[in-house]
């Protein structure tokens, strides 16, 4: 996914109840209560929100239906730096324990990424001040030092199939892969900004290439979209459309991808954007936004994407019956349907007071294995005279039956 870091969503609570389409308000009890309103169209439940600190979860994963795992930090004034304002969750069936970053990194807390292929194995990517990688694995009883794969920076996304199939890019032009014993290094065909796949043998990376077709010439672009595809012995370059704006062709155009989600070996989506250097000419032309669907045989542009509700926005995540989240104010159904998702607003106690005004920011989204449900992690922002607040929070969005 992705649950990719590039992925940011954000849902604007209405001052005065959810803004569904139903008209009527939608209350939650923030600690896990049940929400009404806009019930056919689905709404997020607020699973987690420490009201008593500042900061915000940034790392998920969900290693069953029962256990999932969320990393954060916290701070009074707002520096996500202090070592000792990290923090890692554990959801053991709805309740949450907070405790500290495993030892096993070493230090390097910073920037963390979580990833998993059940219950007994889940990994904590984690970076240090001085660009170090630190790697810890749950093996379902104590968490265990893995040796960090070669190089420095943080690992920017991964894919964990299982104890010794894993799979991180780090750095934009390698990925590498963890066989339980070591770590091997891939150079990849073109530059690589997000990684998915369903198995060891079908892995897809996305970002943007440099040269071929639609790069260079009079007005020529700078970057193109680009998709390698792992068939479990090599990185191959698929094809993928180009593009190109219209005359007088606006500076530094580039169009590339930044998230991938891979359904299955017959169905995954791309998106990313088209853009240029803003600011150099008087009458810019929009951004393109970028949404590519794989068919099994080939990536293909979805022409109209910018008028429909669902596809005018970027996939964050899919579900294991083929519905998709289009960023997290949208959901499709495996049918096809586009739907409007609602959301809770905190009630006015505490340091929350009844004009303030409140968003959900979630990043990352990932599903829930053996259901219909999806886990995001993030805050709840309220914006208020003298006294904003910025809380961690986990939230969770379960499709109606009727999807």
């Amino acid at each position: 996914m992705k649950k990719t870091a590039v992925t940011l969503a954000v849902l604007a609570l209405a001052a005065a109840g959810c803004g569904s389409d139903s008209g009527g308000p939608a209350r939650t009890d923030p600690t896990g209560g049940p929400s009404t309103g806009a019930a056919a169209q689905g709404s997020w439940k607020l699973e987690y929100v420490d009201k008593a600190v500042r900061g915000e979860t940034t790392a998920v994963t969900a290693a069953s239906e029962d256990e999932i795992w969320a990393a954060g930090w916290q701070s009074d004034n707002g520096d996500m730096s202090d070592p000792e304002g990290q923090f890692l969750l554990r959801g053991e069936g709805g309740s949450w324990r907070r405790q500290k970053p495993p030892a096993e990194l070493d230090g390097n807390v910073f920037q963390p990424r979580l990833d998993s292929s059940g219950p007994d194995d889940v990994w904590f990517f984690g970076s240090g001040a001085d660009f170090a990688v630190g790697v810890a694995r749950w093996d379902g009883s104590r968490w265990r030092r893995v040796p960090p794969p070669p190089g420095s920076g943080t690992v920017s996304e991964t894919k964990v199939f299982a104890p010794d199939d894993v799979w991180v890019l780090h750095g934009e032009r390698q990925a590498q892969h963890w066989d339980g014993s070591r770590w091997s290094t891939h150079e990849l065909p073109a530059a690589a900004a997000a990684l998915d796949g369903t198995a060891g043998d079908d892995l897809w990376a996305v970002g943007f290439r440099t040269s071929g077709p639609g790069v260079g010439g009079a007005g020529g672009e700078l970057d193109q979209p680009a998709a390698m595809h792992w068939d479990g012995t090599s990185w191959t370059i698929a094809p993928t459309p180009t593009y190109r704006f219209p005359e007088p062709v606006p500076p530094e155009p580039g169009a590339s991808l930044d998230g991938v989600e891979v359904v299955s070996p017959k169905e995954a989506w791309a998106f990313g954007s088209h853009s240029f250097n803003h600011g150099e000419v008087e009458k810019e032309p929009s951004v393109e936004h970028i949404l590519l669907r794989w068919d099994g045989s080939r990536w293909q542009q979805q022409k109209g994407a910018d008028r429909d509700a669902c596809l005018s926005r970027s996939v964050v995540t899919h579900g294991e019956d083929g519905g998709l989240l289009f960023g997290v104010g949208r959901y499709r159904t495996p049918e096809g349907r586009c739907t409007k998702l609602s959301w809770p607003r905190l009630p006015a106690e505490g340091e929350v007071t009844a004009k303030g005004k409140q968003q959900l920011w979630l990043d990352p989204v990932v599903p829930v294995p053996g259901t219909k449900k999806f886990v995001g992690v993030g805050k709840v922002y309220v914006m208020q005279s003298g006294n904003p607040l910025t809380m961690p929070t986990i939230a969770t969005f379960e499709p109606p039956k009727s999807s």
